[in-house]
């Protein structure tokens, strides 16, 4: 008999998986680029050649929109969407420790890890203040705390959003079909897409005119189920964009063999 191997005891470190290739590829794997606290040459590296690092988000035109803005010292501010931090990091050092900033954002995931940075770079309450919240209540806020000096909305979502696929944001690599912000709120669109029939797809895409030839883009998903179930199996649900585009593929082959 062989021996049995021990079991790995609580809180025992374990390797990372390696990755084939010189440079890691998948967003689990660029685990240094998601710590640049820590792996300050390996961020630099990668900001050199023109990427942004995996994980983070480089604010845009931050000097154009600090001479608009124009903040001075003891003024009151408003970032409608937190994000990375960079912007309001920018006009926090504007304020020079007198004033008040809040920011403002939907994702508690991001949300979180930004203030924790923030934080720990010397922001403390008595200068810039968090809000868990969408930017469409900035009136509840102005009667909270007062009007507004200057007010930024830079709204959308952010690279380390799009990077990460366990958001279900990305087509780069397979995950949930989530589409959330927050993953607490409402419904993913894998449950939305379930709920909805073919006409009502269609009419989604129309009304959007986010793609063309709307119609055959919402035929594969019914057009599968249909031929599913003359061959008496059930249609699994979409839950994965890999998923998706399985169905559409399968549907295409069977329409051009004559089969729907």
């Amino acid at each position: 008999m062989g021996q049995e191997k021990a079991p790995q005891a609580a809180g025992t470190h374990r390797r990372r998986v390696h990755y084939s290739g010189k440079y890691p590829r998948r967003f689990e794997e660029k685990y240094k680029e998601q710590q640049p606290e820590k792996y300050g040459a390996e961020i630099a590296h990668v900001i050199a050649k023109g990427n942004t690092p995996a994980g983070m988000h480089i604010p845009i035109m931050v000097e154009e929109i600090l001479a608009v803005l124009a903040i001075k010292p003891g003024e009151r501010g408003f970032d409608a969407t937190l994000g990375y931090g960079g912007h309001t990091r920018a006009m926090l050092e504007k304020l020079a420790g007198q004033g008040h900033l809040y920011s403002g954002d939907v994702d508690p995931i991001e949300s979180a890890k930004t203030v924790a940075r923030l934080r720990a770079q010397g922001y403390g309450e008595d200068i810039w203040s968090f809000r868990p919240m969408n930017f469409c209540a900035i009136d509840t806020l102005a009667a909270e705390v007062g009007p507004f000096d200057f007010v930024l909305a830079d709204l959308g979502v952010s690279s380390m959003q799009l990077d990460d696929p366990a958001r279900g944001f990305t087509y780069k690599e397979d995950g949930p079909l989530d589409l959330r912000l927050n993953p607490a709120a409402g419904i993913s669109a894998a449950e939305r897409l379930a709920e909805m029939a073919r006409e009502e797809i269609e009419g989604m895409l129309v009304e959007s005119r986010t793609r063309r030839r709307s119609r055959e883009r919402s035929r594969p998903r019914s057009g599968a189920a249909s031929a599913s179930r003359r061959r008496g199996r059930s249609m699994r649900p979409w839950r994965t964009r890999s998923r998706r585009a399985s169905i559409s593929q399968r549907a295409r082959r069977l329409r051009k063999s004559g089969s729907l």
